[in-house]
């Protein structure tokens, strides 16, 4: 039973593989986006148009974005299960609560670039507003439980 368990820790390089192959997926594929979305803002005949493809823009980054988390979380589950990447010292992921961090903030500036873009759509003011303040909810949530954690290692230290 111990050597499943210890050998066990490889079943983690598929969610690794996933991740990865998940993040180049969507890289390369918000850059097509991207670029399409350029060529719309080149060919754009009016500034509602032009403003449509900025719009689109923003949204695209959410895409990327998204890609980073993959990628960050991906790595971090084969430097904590598996062994360890020559990555730089800010993508080094120690334990459990390192990669919570990190995705955290990541998460952050994530639900900012998707309220920038419910904002430039500005159909409902009013759902704008509140949609603002669930994300601002949100977000010190997040930061709320990262300082809890960084004051409580602290503490221990």
């Amino acid at each position: 039973m111990r050597f499943l368990l210890e050998k066990g820790k490889y079943v983690v390089l598929l969610a690794v593989i996933s991740t990865f192959i998940a993040s180049i997926a969507t890289f390369i594929w918000a850059t097509i986006r991207m670029m399409h979305n350029v060529y719309d803002m080149f060919k754009a005949a009016s500034e509602a148009q032009f403003a449509v493809s900025v719009a689109h823009m923003v949204a695209v980054i959410d895409s990327y974005i998204l890609a980073v988390i993959l990628y960050i979380f991906s790595v971090a589950m084969y430097e904590l299960f598996i062994g360890k990447l020559t990555l730089p010292e800010w993508l080094i992921i120690k334990d459990l609560d390192d990669l919570k961090k990190k995705l955290s903030s990541v998460i952050v500036l994530m639900l900012a670039v998707t309220f920038l873009e419910h904002l430039v759509k500005w159909e409902k003011p009013q759902d704008t507003l509140m949609f603002a303040v669930a994300i601002a909810v949100v977000i010190f949530g997040l930061i709320f439980y990262m300082k809890l954690k960084e004051k409580k290692g602290e503490d221990e230290g």
